[in-house]
């Protein structure tokens, strides 16, 4: 039957005619339906027999931010966040959320079972706010658990890192000179932050990369419209401290760009707020934002372009009905979209009702219930998505450039470009480098081998492929020029969608991108 259905019909289906095949699609979709990208990549493979150039993995890393200390919750009396927002006057004040040694148990033996690692992104300097007749529980149960998980720098104290803000007007603006210029955080205290957060780590056995930044609330780096440049402070630090990455919210920034000597990696929100500990609260808050102010809510979804008010959601049902369900959604979306950039929520989600356990125990459900054992999700740390997105970065300006070819004939693939170029490749199992004898290409993922070539030497660089993918009653060649490669083949291009209606099986093909 078709899924979700007890209907029996056909979804898709391979005509064979005359020598040529052709790809059926018979259900609905577009390029950001999860029923398409699941089958996306697959596509791409019909059409080549599993020989292109391309990378692709299913990435899923998910960063905990401000890990030690305690974030403002948000009031579903006031409809605001007492200490962070200006509430309405007598709206009681709510109690800040931090994580308690049962978080962090619960936590760690999800982990266990779902076989899965998250990011706790700390602010070394604020664990000692917590102590109490010399000890910090929460400090304790890390410690006994650091290794379940990764740690990343968040900066010692959660400063804010660009201009010296303005809070006299609301929104705040940046602090400006006699002579109107910018008044910036200094360089100084910008390197305190991030290296007595290191060294924080180090002296309680906290394992840490020095190359993986996030700062808090991103500062640093442009925020639109107060701060439209990076604090050149912040740019000229990173290099002195061996950052190599440092974290931008990709829904104001959602390309990798350098900073300083840097690179900024995006990292996706997602809508359970860094304020919210309850399903009570997340519901709260979420209509606030969503509703329009005739239905109780701030009106933001009415003036705010690319936003669509919502009717409220009930308070008992709207969690697990309606947010908790399209979080997921949005979020597989992005894990099977090739997408390396991390996604981000919050410490306080980790609390109480643990609101960031749901969402992923969703995602992983579905995924795993979609994909074999051989197409896991890549659950890397910071700087492992950096280095994908920087690797995927350089190679669409290569491709762009046009230095690099490849091609096919018989069993053999040649790839030809200049002396040190990084080519994504993907080819079928039993691939092998040099002849047939030669060790084996790429690593395996989602039943094919794939890898980054480097070309050591201008010239060409050859695979050798177990069977031979293309047939033909004509004689082949003795020799084959070498053929461009074509545009990428990028499976939610309008030429994808054209091309995988019909399969050639020449002799000799061109290798084309995925």
């Amino acid at each position: 039957p078709i899924p979700g259905t007890s209907t029996t019909g056909v979804l898709a289906g391979v005509y064979t005619a005359n020598g040529r095949q052709q790809l059926e699609l018979s259900f609905g979709y577009n390029q950001y339906q999860l029923q398409y990208r699941y089958l996306a990549h697959g596509i791409v493979d019909w059409v080549t027999k599993g020989v292109h150039f391309g990378y692709w993995r299913n990435y899923f890393t998910v960063h905990i931010d401000d890990v030690f200390n305690a974030d403002a919750i948000w009031s579903t009396a006031g409809d605001c966040t007492p200490g962070a927002d200006t509430c309405p006057p007598g709206t009681p004040d709510t109690t800040p959320a931090r994580m308690v040694p049962a978080d962090v148990t619960a936590v760690a033996n999800w982990e266990k079972a779902n076989n899965f690692t998250l990011d706790m992104l700390y602010n070394g300097g604020a664990e000692a706010n917590f102590v109490v007749n010399g000890k910090d529980p929460l400090l304790t149960a890390l410690q006994q658990a650091k290794n379940s998980f990764r740690w990343v720098n968040h900066t010692y104290s959660h400063e804010f890192l660009g201009c010296q803000q303005d809070f006299s007007v609301f929104p705040w603006k940046c602090v400006t000179d006699a002579s109107g210029n910018t008044v910036w955080v200094s360089s100084a205290d910008i390197n305190s932050q991030i290296g007595d957060n290191i060294k924080w780590a180090q002296q309680h056995g906290f394992p840490v990369n020095r190359g993986e930044l996030v700062a808090g609330e991103h500062s640093g780096t442009l925020i639109l419209p107060q701060q439209p440049i990076d604090n050149p402070n912040f740019d000229g630090a990173l290099g002195g401290q061996g950052v190599k990455f440092t974290g931008l919210d990709a829904s104001r920034e959602p390309a990798m760009r350098p900073v300083g000597a840097a690179y900024g990696l995006p990292r996706h929100p997602v809508d359970v707020y860094y304020n919210v500990s309850t399903v009570a609260e997340e519901v709260s808050e979420y209509n606030w934002i969503y509703t329009s102010k005739a239905n109780g809510g701030s009106g933001i979804c009415e003036t705010t372009p690319g936003v669509s008010c919502i009717a409220p959601l009930d308070p008992a049902t709207g969690w697990s009905s309606y947010i908790l369900p399209l979080q997921q959604k949005i979020m597989l979306g992005f894990v099977v979209s090739n997408d390396e950039r991390p996604f981000y929520m919050h410490q306080p989600n980790l609390t109480d009702d643990r609101l960031t356990l749901s969402v992923l125990t969703g995602v992983l459900h579905t995924y795993r219930g979609v994909y074999t054992h051989a197409t896991p999700v890549v659950n890397g740390r910071m700087i492992d998505a950096g280095d994908a997105m920087l690797a995927q970065n350089t190679w669409a300006q290569t491709e762009s450039a046009g230095t690099v070819s490849g091609y096919v004939q018989g069993d053999t693939v040649t790839i030809t470009g200049p002396a040190g170029t990084q080519i994504p490749f993907t080819a079928p199992n039993g691939t092998t480098i040099g002849s047939a004898s030669g060790s084996a290409f790429g690593a395996a993922y989602g039943g094919e081998r794939s890898n980054y070539l480097t070309q050591q030497t201008t010239g060409s660089y050859g695979l050798v492929l177990k069977t031979t993918p293309y047939t033909s009653a004509a004689t082949p060649t003795a020799s084959a020029p070498k053929v461009a490669a074509s545009k990428p083949l990028a499976p939610n291009t309008s030429a994808a969608k054209k091309a995988v209606a019909k399969s050639a099986t020449p002799a000799m093909a061109p290798v084309t991108g995925n």
